[in-house]
Order: structure tokens, then sequence, then C-alpha cells
């Protein structure tokens, strides 16, 4: 059985993140897709210093957390609000070298994932759209697993939720779709 070469798997990890890299910048840069999906405040110069008010420190905050009364949580749990805050207290800068190395390491390991479940799948079938279908198909229950337990277990909104359903599947499909291509293997 012909095999799949090592240059030919690098090649594809390297498309893999590249892919990754491009669904992310047209989804979250270019579409406004992802702003429907979050409200945005009247003023959000006043609604940051609330926040830096309350949350002096960089970190992710939960309300009512763990250090709230019984009581104290059942107030906000009926009258309200809760809320999951990511703060950044001294704002990010806009371009963070670390943040792009981290991203396209992310990228490399997810393509690395890919393509080892694809070559395992060789075993059983070289056929393009059978990989997609059962990667992509495990690729999607882990992206609803973790989304659907936020709104089950910490409220996030269900409209973000969905967004982010949406963003993830697509990723994987499009990062499983460029994987399967250069992981079927080639007849000399």
């Amino acid at each position: 059985m012909p095999r799949v070469t090592p240059a030919r798997f690098a090649i594809g990890l390297l498309a893999v993140t590249l892919t990754s890299w491009i669904w992310s910048v047209l989804f979250y840069v270019v579409s406004p897709l992802p702003y429907y999906a979050v409200q945005q405040p009247e003023d959000p110069v006043a609604a940051a210093r609330s926040l830096r008010e309350y949350f002096p420190e960089s970190g992710t905050y939960i309300l009512p957390g763990r250090s709230a009364t019984r009581e104290e949580g059942q107030l906000l749990r009926r009258e309200g609000p809760v809320a999951h805050v990511f703060l950044e207290a001294n704002g990010p800068p806009l371009s963070q070298g670390v943040k792009n190395l981290l991203g396209t390491l992310q990228g490399l390991a997810i393509g690395a994932w890919l393509g080892i479940a694809m070559l395992l799948l060789n075993r059983y079938t070289t056929k393009y759209w059978a990989h997609v279908a059962i990667v992509g198909s495990v690729a999607m229950a882990y992206t609803v697993y973790p989304r659907v337990a936020d709104i089950v277990f910490s409220d996030y909104p269900p409209g973000y939720t969905l967004m982010m359903i949406f963003s993830d599947g697509v990723s994987f499909i499009l990062m499983a779709m460029v994987m399967a291509y250069f992981t079927r293997p080639r007849e000399a």
C-alpha cells in the first residue's frame, strides 16, 4: 500500500495552519457576524471604567463566584446579574507576537492530530470524503460539547454559543478537508 511521505504530511500541517488563520481573519475581522452575537454598551468608556472599579486586576471573574454567600448567590441567580467577565485591566497591545506564535503552534498541533487520525483511517479507507466525514464528525462533537456545557453550566448566552459552534465547526471542517487531501496515499 502506498504511504504518505513526511514532506507531504508537513505541507499538510502548514496548509492546515494557513487555513485556520484565513478562516479566523475572514470570520472575526472581516465578517460582522460575531458582533451580532454580542451586545455592545452604549458608552464603552464608562463601562470600562466601571469594570476597572470592581475588577482592578486582569483576570477572569464569575458572578456569583465561590466567595458569594448562599444568600448572595440566590439573590444574583434570582434578580441578576450573573456574569463571566474576561478582563485585561491595562488593555492588551494591538498586536501580540506571542499570541501570533501560539496561534501558529495551535494550528500546527491541530493539523498534526487531524493528520494522525487520518493516517490511522488510511488502514480502512483512503477515500477523501470518508476522511472528511469521519474526522469532521468527531471534531464537531468536540466543538459542540464544551459550548453547550457553557450554556448549561455557565449561563453563556445561546446566541454567542451558537456563533462559536459555527465558527469552530467551520474551522474544523475546513482543516479536515485540507488535511484529508494531504494524508491520502498517492500511487507511485
